[in-house]
């Protein structure tokens, strides 16, 4: 008796137009710049039975678990579930985590506790995707001069490579492109120009495309290719300085002794500071005691060509800080010297004890 109708039921409904039609359909949300792809997916419902449940399945791709999506579901960030009507249901992906990767199906039951009757849609698989992003580029010997230039100078027939960083799913397709060139394609994260000329000056970029939005692009990266040449110095201070004040008065006043130099050369040369002492030379660091401060100072690098002013200063010199000192410059291509002498005058020199 229970058999019969059961399978009564099941005719009724075909001969009568009322089988339920089970539909899903979803569609990409367009993801933010360097995120996930995200999802929209709907379930409808035609000939939705009485006293019947409507939800959406997920098997995940990782590890098999099997989870389902209902008004009841706690989505917290990651997703939202909202009833349109008793026979529409639609899930919207606020995060698509890799282990939401998987096969969707949309279901209904009868919501009996005797042979409930279930329906299914097809089943769809939306995969985990993530926009590109560049992360990197890794080069030597740059210097940024504001945020978004950065500015690389090689000598005339050295080398030049850059790596591109990228990463997304699936893994992007990376090339390197110069402005201004259209036919100037390098495919591939490393760009490696064993021997470079002035005709390779120019802005580099790289560029990353996966299929997921749209193609992403460096940061561009100027590259000039110059002669390089050997430190070259030149004084704009006095290079023998004669304390010409009591040198205690010289303390209790807080005068100081300046040594400048202007350097040039390129790469840009390392400027340092030396005392010449019985024992040899020795490096001047930036220090402050009782007795007197050293004060180094740096100018900043603007441009090849242009002199980078450098300063040594002493406050509150006395007779141990008299002697010879050295600012000393040097880059990959040769090291240059300037010498400076401070002295007292014998007449007005005295110790306080």
């Amino acid at each position: 008796m229970i058999l019969l109708l059961f399978l009564t039921t099941v005719i009724l409904h075909i001969v009568e137009g009322t089988e339920p039609a089970v539909e899903i359909s979803y569609e990409e949300v367009a993801a933010r710049p360097y995120t996930e792809t995200l999802y929209s997916i709907t379930c409808s419902v035609t000939h939705m039975p009485v006293n019947s449940n409507l939800w959406l399945s997920m098997i995940s791709s990782a590890g098999g678990y099997v989870e389902n999506f209902t008004d009841e579901s706690n989505g917290g960030f990651w997703f939202t579930v909202r009833y349109d009507s008793e026979s529409s249901l639609t899930v919207v992906f606020n995060a698509f985590v890799p282990h939401y990767e998987g096969q969707y199906t949309c279901m209904v039951r009868e919501n009996t506790d005797d042979n409930p009757l279930e329906w299914s849609s097809k089943s769809v698989y939306l995969k985990y995707t993530t926009m590109p992003e560049i992360q990197d580029l890794i080069y030597d010997d740059a210097y940024t001069f504001n945020y978004d230039h950065r500015l690389l100078f090689l000598n005339d027939g050295s080398a030049l490579q850059l790596q591109c960083v990228a990463s997304g799913v699936p893994e992007p397709k990376v090339e390197w492109k110069k402005k201004g060139n259209d036919n100037y394609v390098i495919e591939g994260p490393l760009l490696d120009v064993p021997s470079v000329t002035k005709a390779d000056s120019g802005f580099y970029f790289c560029e990353a495309h996966n299929g997921i939005g749209d193609p992403v692009k460096s940061t561009e990266l100027e590259v000039k290719v110059l002669d390089f040449f050997p430190p070259k110095m030149r004084y704009t201070s006095e290079p023998v300085i004669t304390i010409t004040e009591d040198l205690n008065r010289y303390w209790g006043n807080e005068m100081g002794t300046k040594m400048e130099i202007l350097v040039n050369g390129l790469p840009p040369p390392t400027v340092t500071w030396w005392k010449e002492t019985e024992i040899g030379r020795q490096r001047i660091m930036r220090e402050s005691t009782s007795t007197h401060r050293f004060l180094i100072y740096d100018g900043f690098f603007s441009y090849p060509g242009t002199e980078t002013d450098h300063r040594l200063i002493i406050e509150a010199p006395n007779q141990f800080r008299l002697g010879t000192y050295v600012a000393k410059a040097e880059n990959s291509l040769g090291v240059a010297e300037l010498n400076f002498t401070i002295n007292a005058a014998e007449t007005t020199y005295t110790i306080q004890r």
